[in-house]
């Protein structure tokens, strides 16, 4: 990849920074910032805080607040620069784990209006786990278990969602013969980190595991802004408790998306071949993310690295690639557009952008991104079958 498609990204994320970002997201981290460097970490989670996030992501804003206390004039700049470069990361990990084709897929990755989305203009914090978690792979390639474990232990801190599709990564990069006394290697040392990060924050694994739970019963409804399955049967911000066919919609979410991932994880379990792992670690986050309730419209982002990681090893097609990128900005763009029917961020530039997405142009953009959830089960079932074989 030449310098020049290295500059344009960092062009593209300086004039985003400008723009105004998702105002409760952007307000929320720096709340966090600002508290981080006014207690520390031991001293963050305290009765009447309210932080739906694990430490993970809050290490990172901590340096961020220490600056922001000091020179406040950098909001909201300062918040979207940890995203920024995770960008870079990301980039930096494909042209590494990609091969031949490594650097198209950085490329891919770092002029992709979705990861422009997410990050330097929203703000949130998705590249920043997905660095974590592609670090983690690059560090195995390595023949590093003990850094691919701590690597995806500091993912698991940051976004605990995405935990699966990086194991199932990791899972899918281990051969057979040597796999299984590694995987153990990594376990410990991922687990040692989360304990670490954990105790940083004055929390015991028990606190901590607690702390995740609580975190996901903070949005409890069949959807959450997500363009998915649950979007179309009505359940968006409606309580995923209610009743469906006799069992609750929660359940449902479970038993659907866990055939798909589980066939994903089994196909690529133990192959040792980047390009199979990485296709069924997308399959996993496009079935979770399209089957499974309590979705937020960014929960797809994961998708958009792993398939280009596919792509390079011949395993995805470009069209594949492409479809998968127009879910996730239809998704996001979702996302920031809802905005606009809040009152207190109902700025124009979000009342227009709902405009565009409000129902029924949403409903055809949720049977869109369900219908490519269903492209890349299915081509997964040809490429991970016994008989596939590279495509260039």
């Amino acid at each position: 990849m030449t310098t020049a498609a290295w500059v344009l990204g960092l062009v593209a994320r300086g004039v985003l920074f400008f723009l105004p970002g998702h105002p409760a997201d952007l307000a929320a981290f720096r709340a966090w910032a600002l508290r981080l460097a006014e207690v520390g970490p031991w001293q963050f989670y305290a009765p009447g805080v309210f932080t739906d996030y694990l430490p993970g992501y809050l290490l990172v804003l901590w340096p961020v607040g220490l600056i922001l206390r000091g020179h406040p004039e950098l909001l909201p700049v300062l918040l979207k620069v940890p995203p920024a470069l995770a960008d870079l990361a990301v980039g930096w990990l494909l042209a590494r784990l990609g091969g031949k084709r490594g650097k198209a897929a950085a490329l891919g990755y770092l002029l992709n209006p979705a990861a422009l989305v997410a990050g330097s203009w929203w703000g949130q914090a998705e590249s920043v786990a997905v660095a974590w978690l592609l670090g983690s792979a690059a560090a195995w390639q390595a023949g590093r278990p003990g850094w691919a474990g701590v690597l995806f232990g500091m993912g698991c801190l940051t976004k605990p969602q995405y935990a699966l599709a990086g194991a199932v990564l990791l899972v899918g990069l281990f051969p057979r013969v040597r796999g299984r006394a590694q995987l153990a290697w990594v376990g410990g040392a991922a687990a040692l980190t989360a304990a670490a990060g954990a105790a940083l924050f004055g929390l015991s694994p028990v606190g901590l595991a607690h702390l995740a739970l609580a975190a996901s019963g903070v949005y409890p409804y069949g959807s959450v802004n997500a363009l998915n399955l649950w979007y179309l049967a009505g359940f968006n911000w409606r309580s995923d408790s209610l009743p469906v066919f006799g069992l609750p919609a929660a359940a449902w979410g479970v038993v659907l998306a866990a055939v798909p991932a589980a066939w994903g994880t089994w196909r690529v379990a133990g192959r040792g071949e980047p390009g199979r792992a990485a296709l069924g670690a997308a399959v996993v986050t496009v079935a979770v993310f399209a089957l499974a309730t309590r979705m937020h419209e960014r929960y797809l982002f994961p998708a958009l690295p792993l398939v280009l990681l596919a792509w390079a090893h011949g395993r995805a097609t470009t069209w594949l690639v492409g479809a998968v990128s127009g879910a996730l900005v239809a998704n996001l763009l979702y996302g920031l557009g809802y905005l606009g029917t809040v009152p207190q961020y109902a700025t124009p530039l979000w009342v227009a952008l709902w405009r565009v997405l409000e129902p029924p142009t949403a409903q055809v953009l949720a049977a869109f991104t369900v219908a490519v959830a269903g492209w890349t089960l299915m081509s997964a079932w040809v490429q991970l079958s016994p008989r596939a074989s590279l495509k260039a």
